[in-house]
């Protein structure tokens, strides 16, 4: 597997050139920008979310730890303690191919 940080550097670079990511119920995430620590997103309802690059780096790791994940909802990353935010992040994460995880 790639170093984690490059992969998420490949995530946030895709989320920046597409503007949008889609979860599985067809909700869309809009990129806003990029902090220190984290990139805002904004959801369909208008209201603007932080995604701290903790988390989707931990669920990066968790992508190459257990492959299935990547192919099952996005409620099965709160299992790992990722909760509240893990429509985005899994939509975020699916900018990517499976095997990129791997």
């Amino acid at each position: 597997m790639q170093d984690p940080k490059i992969l998420l550097g490949k995530v946030l670079q895709r989320f920046k050139d597409q503007e949008n990511a889609t979860s599985t119920t067809g909700k869309l995430f809009g990129y806003i920008r990029e902090t220190d620590n984290s990139v805002l997103i904004t959801r369909e309802d208008g209201n603007d979310t932080s995604i701290p690059f903790s988390k989707l780096l931990k669920s990066i790791e968790l992508y190459h730890k257990y492959p299935s994940l990547y192919t099952e909802g996005p409620s099965r990353l709160g299992d790992y303690g990722i909760t509240h935010i893990y429509s985005p992040i899994w939509a975020l994460l699916h900018l990517l191919n499976k095997e990129e995880y791997a």
